[in-house]
């Protein structure tokens, strides 16, 4: 995520929502700005970057997706993952 980019802003609360509406899931929010690190070692290069792990391995890596492809797919993984 970044505080600047109007992407990040506007996908924010669905994200917050999703957070409440799956709690067998972890959601990590990372700001690029405060965590370059992070981001060079994760390869995100645009924002917003969504990624989904399991069981350690990420199964799938969303670059800029629309609000239905997030939640279809966070809602995919965690059912899978009962």
């Amino acid at each position: 995520m970044s505080s600047v980019n109007q992407q990040c802003i506007q996908i924010t609360p669905a994200v917050d929502s999703l957070c409440s509406e799956c709690p067998s899931m972890n959601f990590l929010k990372v700001n690029v700005e405060d965590s370059p690190t992070v981001a060079k070692a994760e390869n995100v290069r645009i924002v917003p970057t969504f990624k989904i792990y399991k069981d350690g391995a990420r199964v799938k890596e969303m670059i800029c997706p629309t609000l239905h492809v997030l939640r279809y797919s966070v809602r995919h993984y965690a059912v899978s993952s009962s």
